[in-house]
């Protein structure tokens, strides 16, 4: 069994890996990580089951098929190290080895289709800049993301990742102390031309005066890859969007784009946990236009149904876009 703290659960991921049509999970934790090989019974037994501690503490995984042979990479994001605040990124083979890919860094991940070429790509999370950590290779100043494109041979330990911030040109806003840029990322289609966009979380932004407010950004999948041409940028003070900014509601804490209307659109989902007691979560409908906020609702965590006890609920604070450690 698992010890006390090992915060098992602290990342999941679901992907074909074995390429049999059964999907096969990850779990991660402080004391390492688990995988299941599915199929799955209707009890909820795994066909195989494998503890994974090679890489010792193990916060995130992200699985997606990045060389097009029909079965999920898996990639492993340890979380800080001594020597690299910002997380190592592992590829694991078919062979159940592990190679670093030591340009790379992330603590979130998620893999989709940007360039539309048939091949995943591979986009984490920076979130951790010099005023947070005193460490080694921070990010960017209020945070980045990089990108990793798939190809036939996968992504390979040579490849340079597309780095994105805030003080990228068309990037909206400024790259600020503590913006935790990339803490949460969704990635999906949310104008239906067959290239995954990316929305990336930054509840350390301030709207104003307010500080910790957060807000999200959304930046668009070409042909030539991950683009800031009609990047946007959204807040609770963002025209459409219920609500107001205030300090400390951190909206972009947690960030998804899923298609929940079924027309080829992914709609755009924010988690502001820090929302009153209870927290809420925003969804604004795509469109070929891309993300609507005119109409766009959110939802609290009390009206969801969820009930306060003994703490503040925090609704919203995970999507499966979201950086686990918040």
């Amino acid at each position: 069994g698992l010890d006390e703290g090992c915060g098992f659960g602290a990342g999941l991921a679901v992907g074909d890996v074995t390429g049999d049509g059964a999907p096969d999970v990850a779990v991660t934790g402080n004391c390492g990580a688990t995988t299941y090989t599915g199929p799955f019974t209707r009890t909820g037994a795994a066909a195989q089951r494998l503890f994974v501690n090679d890489l010792g503490t193990n916060r995130g995984v992200v699985m997606g098929d990045v060389d097009g042979d029909g079965r999920a990479e898996r990639f492993w994001l340890p979380g800080p190290t001594d020597g690299d605040v910002s997380g190592p990124v592992y590829a694991e083979g078919d062979d159940g080895r592990y190679t670093e890919l030591p340009l790379a860094d992330g603590l979130s991940g998620q893999i989709g289709d940007i360039n539309g070429d048939g091949y995943g790509d591979l986009v984490t999370g920076v979130p951790y800049d010099a005023s947070l950590t005193s460490g080694a290779t921070p990010a960017h100043r209020g945070g980045e993301i990089q990108v990793l494109y798939g190809s036939a041979q996968g992504i390979t330990p040579e490849q340079k990742p597309q780095i994105i911030h805030q003080d990228t040109t068309g990037v909206p806003g400024t790259g600020e102390d503590g913006d935790l840029f990339g803490m949460s990322l969704g990635v999906g289609d949310t104008n239906g031309d067959k290239y995954a966009d990316v929305l990336v979380g930054t509840p350390g932004e301030a709207v104003g005066s307010a500080k910790y407010a957060g807000g999200a950004t959304l930046l668009r999948g070409s042909a030539s890859g991950l683009t800031t041409a009609g990047a946007k940028a959204y807040t609770q003070n963002t025209d459409g969007v219920p609500g107001t900014s205030e300090g400390g509601d951190r909206f972009g804490a947690a960030t998804h784009l899923v298609d929940v209307t079924k027309d080829g659109k992914a709609e755009v989902m924010v988690g502001a946990p820090g929302e009153n007691s209870d927290g809420l979560l925003w969804t604004a409908r795509g469109s070929a236009s891309g993300p609507v906020t005119s109409g766009s609702t959110t939802t609290s965590g009390t009206a969801a149904g969820v009930k306060r006890r003994y703490a503040e609920i925090n609704f919203g604070a995970a999507l499966p876009g979201a950086q686990s450690t918040i």
